[in-house]
């Protein structure tokens, strides 16, 4: 089964630690995030890598 998920997160960089922690307890296969109000470049892309 594939798990996805969407959130309308309202600043990624704000709420790293509560997307990592849902996302291992919810068993999410993909995340969709909206409203992450911030460029490419300042995205915690190592958060979600990891």
């Amino acid at each position: 089964m594939l798990r996805i998920a969407t959130w309308n997160i309202n600043s990624v960089r704000l709420r790293i630690e509560q997307v990592a922690r849902f996302v291992e307890e919810s068993g999410t296969d993909v995340l969709c995030l909206q409203e992450i109000k911030c460029l490419e470049d300042q995205f915690p892309r190592a958060a979600f890598e990891a």
